[in-house]
C-alpha cells in the first residue's frame, strides 16, 4: 500500500479519536456543570429556615378567615427539592456513589405545620379580658389538628405539644365534651392518668354549672381539689404568661373551695357552703405567705381576697407605690 493510500486512513482515524475525546470532554463538562448546579441548589439548613420563615410570614399576614386554608395548603404543598445524602445515610442505599437526590417534597415539615397550628391556637385564644376567644376559628383549628395528628410524618414530641394546645382550644370554645373525650380516650402522653382524670373532673364541673346542677358541680370540683392536694402536685406553680402572676397550689385550691361554697349556697345547703368557705380562707392564708416576696402576685391575691370579703392582715398587704 502506498503512502498516499495510508495517509487518508490515518487522518480518518485521528478525526474519529479526536471526536470521541471531544465528546467525552463535553459530557464531563456537562456532568460537572449539572452536579455543580445541583450542589449549589441543594437543600441546606439555610434553605429550610427560609422556607419555614416564608410559611410563618404567610400565616402572620393571613386574615383570620384565610388561616385554615393556609394551613391546609402547607400540608399539601410540594416543591422541587435537591438534597445530598450524607455518608451514614448512604450506607443504607444501593446507590453507593450517587449521593445527590431530587424530587417533590413537602415545602415545610409536618412538625413545623404542627408548630404553626399551635401558634394559631394562641392567636385566637384571646387574652381573657378585653379580647375574647374566637370560638369559630378555634373549632376549625380543632378539626384541622385532629387530622394533622393522624399524619404519620408528625413526630411524637410534636403530637404531644399539639394535643396540649387542643385541650386549651376545647376549653376556650366551651366544648367540654370534646375536652373530656380527649383526656379519657386519646389521653396526653406527657401527662399522668391522675392529672387527666382530675382535669376531666374540673371540666365536668363546668358542664354541671351550665346545667345549674350545683351538687354535681361541687362533687366534680372536690375531685379536682383532691388531686391538687396530692403529692403529685406538691410543687405546683402556674405562671400566667400574659400577666406574670404566679399562682401557687394553695391559691388554686382556695379559689376552688370558694367555688364549692358558691355551688352549695345555690343548692340551698348553708352549712356546707360555710364549711367550704372556711377551707378557702385557710388556703388563702397559706397562699399569702407563699406570695409575700412577689409583689405583683401578692397585689392580685390581696384584691381577690378583699373582693370575696376575706380579711387580710396589714403586714400581708403589698407596699404602697408612691
Amino acid at each position: 500500500m502506498s503512502a498516499e493510500q495510508k495517509n487518508p486512513t490515518r487522518k480518518a482515524l485521528y478525526i474519529a479519536i479526536s471526536s470521541v475525546f471531544a465528546g467525552v470532554v463535553i459530557l464531563l463538562l456537562a456532568a460537572s456543570c449539572t452536579l455543580s448546579w445541583c450542589w449549589k441548589n441543594r437543600d441546606t439548613n439555610e434553605t429550610k429556615r427560609a422556607a419555614r420563615k416564608a410559611a410563618s410570614l404567610q400565616l402572620r399576614e393571613a386574615k383570620p378567615e384565610q388561616v385554615l386554608a393556609t394551613l391546609k395548603r402547607l400540608v399539601d404543598e410540594k416543591s422541587r427539592h435537591i438534597w445530598y445524602l450524607p455518608a451514614e445515610e448512604r450506607k443504607q442505599s444501593k446507590w453507593k456513589f450517587w449521593n445527590i437526590r431530587w424530587g417533590d417534597l413537602p415545602r415545610v415539615s409536618v412538625d413545623y405545620v404542627g408548630q404553626l397550628t399551635e401558634d394559631q391556637f394562641i392567636r385566637f385564644s384571646g387574652d381573657g379580658a378585653q379580647t375574647p376567644a374566637n370560638v369559630p376559628l378555634l373549632k376549625d383549628l380543632l378539626a384541622f389538628s385532629a387530622d394533622l395528628l393522624k399524619n404519620p410524618e408528625l413526630s411524637k414530641s410534636a403530637a404531644q405539644a399539639l394535643s396540649e394546645r387542643r385541650l386549651d382550644g376545647f376549653f376556650l370554645s366551651n366544648d367540654f365534651a370534646g375536652a373530656i373525650a380527649l383526656l379519657e380516650k386519646e389521653g396526653l402522653p406527657n401527662r399522668t392518668p391522675a392529672w387527666a382524670k382530675a382535669t376531666a373532673a374540673k371540666l365536668r364541673a363546668h358542664k354541671a354549672m351550665e346545667a345549674k346542677d350545683w351538687q354535681e358541680a361541687c362533687t366534680q370540683m372536690l375531685a379536682f381539689i383532691d388531686f391538687m392536694l396530692s403529692d403529685e402536685q406538691k410543687d405546683f406553680e402556674d405562671c400566667d404568661p400574659t400577666t406574670g402572676i404566679v399562682y401557687s397550689r394553695d391559691w388554686v385550691v382556695a379559689r376552688n373551695y370558694l367555688r364549692c361554697s358558691a355551688f352549695m349556697k345555690s343548692a340551698g345547703d348553708a352549712a356546707k357552703s360555710a364549711a367550704y368557705r372556711d377551707l378557702a380562707g385557710t388556703f388563702f392564708k397559706t397562699a399569702l405567705e407563699k406570695a409575700k416576696e412577689d409583689e405583683s402576685s401578692l397585689k392580685v391575691l390581696v384584691q381577690e381576697m378583699k373582693d370575696a370579703d376575706f380579711p387580710v392582715a396589714p403586714e400581708a398587704k403589698p407596699a404602697e407605690t408612691k
